[in-house]
């Protein structure tokens, strides 16, 4: 660290900053500051003459005022031609203005006062609105500047002292939007929730735009390098630094302005892109609910891997809650939407879900999710053509039928929350299965029925289908028959082995072509039957079946002229017939190919 000796105005270098007793100085740069260069030089000829000579001059004679030796100004006490020298500067700042005796805080767009003026109070000399306009309030590296210092003394444009700033806490927190706790001592800071510290930054600007980011380096108490030229990069790099140290998730309770026609990215990942996405959320604070405490995340290769519940909202959209409640009360919640690359935050500019986390039955299990860092406009577009063609399938058994596992095949395209099958790439033909399993159960009878559901779109006919069937697991268990039980000739079109990329399209699509036209691949309807014979004495038998039937119906849905999806309706009924009459009925109804395991 460089400091200015107040008696020489010349440049000391020290090893131990925290062993001297030094003033510091808070100030907006002007277009004709002094530099390092300027003062290590011996020759200062017209450096004098420069405005940032006088801050420099005024400060160290205050400083001599105040029994200090020693004063730090920022414009000149760093080497900014050496990058390791401006590194460790920026990211020790915080600790230098922290540990500073006295900060002189120079506001040089705050007129002299106006001795016939009325003033708003007899211990502060100007009105709020006065002091609000000073440019100071505005600048991102003032912002530490305010917190971290014990002490700071505001000055005019003149140099005339006009306040303390253990005089003017409750005006600084009503600018600021800084709590007065943290005003008054600064250790009060990790008590502070991630979002609100973001939003004091949230209209705060800076020359460049990685010192948006820099200059929040002490408010968070983090260390990383600098690389000029990142752009809005290190503010990303922010983010991943502050959520390696701490699970507080209102890292992730930004906001963006409602999409107008020329913004209107839906999908975004966890990450902001800049302190101005945190602008509402000054009043956030965290939820004194047990169900809503913070959750453990890290992060991956694959974006922010979390343990959470997911709730259920919109169509193809679910609701995490933040752990965190608004001014009124509200939950702090964020909508995300799976992709074929894992979840991404939908609706970006909303952070109010509360019907969804306290609606009836939207509880979910845990969930070990990965949420995209971030989603580019094209990634943006990308995804919303994955919700076209997509298929949801919607489970509507009674209460004698349950599901019990749906095993995707691939499984990757698979929403279990939403019970939605995305579309890879809708501009390319494709096929997906779902292996299902449900139990039935009535009475002393229970009995596990397994189902394939195999769907998909044929790019050549623009047409998709929906299919039915026994899975092979049926014929082996069921002790009884099935009708529809998946033909082996079947097409495989999902298998590990089975490689339909872009050279393969033309076979893929005339695997497809022989659903169309085989009325054997297209079965919506399946049967099972499982007989009974009870001996009732040695001359009356009684027979009896349980007969359960599963339907498949596919509708096309249009609600967006460019996302067309497909609602696949699974429903199923489970019944007893009694009588041989009844159950040679029931078994009139599976085809002769069907295998008899009665018994």
């Amino acid at each position: 660290m460089w400091l200015i000796n107040t008696d020489t105005l010349t440049l000391e270098e020290v090893t131990d900053p925290f062993s001297y007793s030094y003033a510091i100085l808070s100030h907006t740069w002007d277009s004709d500051e002094i530099t390092f260069q300027n003062i290590w030089s011996s020759e200062r000829r017209g450096v004098e003459r420069k405005i940032g000579y006088s801050k420099l001059a005024k400060t160290c004679e205050i400083a001599r005022q105040r029994g200090l030796q020693y004063a730090w100004v920022d414009s000149c006490c760093i080497d900014k031609s050496s990058s390791a020298e401006l590194s460790e500067a920026i990211n020790s700042m915080f600790a230098w203005y922290q540990h500073s005796k006295v900060c002189f805080a120079f506001l040089s767009d705050l007129s002299p006062l106006d001795t016939n003026g009325t003033i708003s109070t007899t211990s502060f000399p100007y009105s709020e609105e006065a002091f609000r306009r000073c440019r100071w309030f505005t600048r991102g590296w003032t912002l530490q500047e305010l917190i971290a210092p014990n002490i700071i003394e505001f000055y005019n444009s003149e140099w005339t002292q006009v306040s303390r700033k253990a005089d003017c806490l409750d005006i600084l927190s009503k600018i600021t939007g800084i709590s007065y706790l943290v005003l008054q001592d600064s250790s009060n800071l990790r008590h502070t929730p991630v979002a609100v510290k973001m939003s004091w930054a949230a209209s705060r600007k800076t020359k460049r735009i990685e010192d948006r980011a820099y200059s929040l380096l002490g408010v968070f108490n983090i260390n990383m390098p600098m690389i000029y030229g990142e752009g809005h990069k290190a503010f990303r790099r922010l983010q991943e630094e502050i959520a390696r140290e701490t699970n507080d998730l209102s890292l992730f309770a930004w906001r963006v302005p409602h999409p107008t026609e020329s913004e209107s990215q839906m999908f975004r990942g966890l990450f902001a892109r800049s302190p101005s996405e945190f602008s509402s959320c000054a009043t956030i604070t965290k939820s004194v609910i047990r169900h809503d405490t913070q959750q453990e995340f890290s992060l991956t290769n694959k974006g922010v891997r979390i343990q959470t519940k997911l709730y259920k909202h919109a169509e193809n959209a679910h609701v995490m809650s933040l752990g965190l409640r608004l001014a009124s009360g509200t939950p702090v919640c964020v909508s995300l939407t799976r992709t074929t690359d894992g979840f991404v935050r939908n609706e970006p500019w909303s952070l109010e879900y509360g019907q969804a986390v306290k609606g009836p039955d939207t509880v979910r299990d845990m969930f070990t999710i990965h949420i995209r860092k971030d989603v580019t406009p094209q990634e943006d577009s990308d995804i919303r053509r994955q919700m076209h063609r997509s298929f949801r399938i919607a489970f509507e058994l009674p209460a004698s039928l349950k599901l019990e596992h749906v095993v995707p095949d691939p499984d990757y395209l698979w929403d279990s929350v939403h019970s939605t099958l995305l579309s890879n790439d809708p501009s390319k033909s494709s096929a997906a299965k779902l292996n299902i399993t449900i139990s039935g159960t009535d009475g002393n009878f229970s009995e596990n029925f397994y189902l394939a559901l195999i769907v998909g779109w044929m790019r050549s006919t623009g047409k998709p289908f929906a299919v039915l069937y026994g899975a092979t697991e049926s014929a082996d268990s069921v002790r009884g028959s099935v009708r529809h039980v998946l033909p082996k000739d079947f097409p495989d079109l999902v298998g590990d082995d089975v490689d339909w990329g872009n050279s393969q399209q033309d076979v893929f699509e005339s695997a497809l072509s022989t659903i169309f036209s085989d009325s054997r691949f297209q079965a919506t309807e399946v049967h099972f039957i499982n007989a009974k014979t009870m001996v009732l004495h040695l001359s009356v038998r009684k027979r009896s079946a349980y007969v359960a039937r599963f339907h498949a119906k596919m509708e096309t849905c249009c609600n967006d002229p460019d996302v067309i999806t497909y609602h696949v309706s699974l429903s199923g009924s489970l019944s007893r017939v009694e009588g041989h009459k009844a159950v040679s009925d029931a078994y009139s109804q599976v085809p002769a190919t069907s295998s008899d395991l009665e018994g």
